[in-house]
């Protein structure tokens, strides 16, 4: 009996990690792209999702980190895309879906690269992302 206590318990803290970890693509205004081009300082191959920081140089000349969200690595293995497509300190140019509340976060589109390009997402393919909006602060 004690085993199956401790089963089940480590059962729920793996599954309050997998939920608190993932959410829905409802943060991302996904009816609009934006265009970042930008040194690449970070290219993270992680689950749950890939991450990427893009320093861009504001019009005043400041610099600014986005940080950017991709698919997981496994998907983005299975459609075929190389891991190895850009390198750090690299200059790229993305394509995505701006954060709703305004930060310098992006979900990834389009990957670009002066070796060329890969699209990584056309769509964003989650049902009901557009009713499922975040609440206001």
């Amino acid at each position: 009996m004690r085993s199956r206590l401790l089963l089940l318990a480590m059962f729920c803290c793996l599954a309050d990690w997998q939920v608190q970890t993932h959410h829905s693509f409802a943060i991302y205004d996904i009816d609009n792209k934006i265009e970042r081009t930008g040194v690449l300082t970070s290219f993270v191959f992680a689950n749950p999702h890939i991450r990427l920081d893009l320093e861009v140089v504001r019009d005043d000349g400041s610099p600014e980190t986005s940080k950017i969200e991709s698919m997981n690595p496994r998907r983005w293995d299975n459609f075929g895309h190389a891991r190895d497509v850009a390198s750090i300190g690299e200059t790229v140019t993305l394509l995505g879906w701006p954060a709703r509340e305004g930060s310098n976060e992006m979900a990834l589109s389009t990957f670009m690269t002066e070796r060329g390009t890969t699209v990584v997402l056309d769509r964003v393919r989650q049902r009901r992302a557009r009713e499922n909006l975040p609440t206001s602060r």
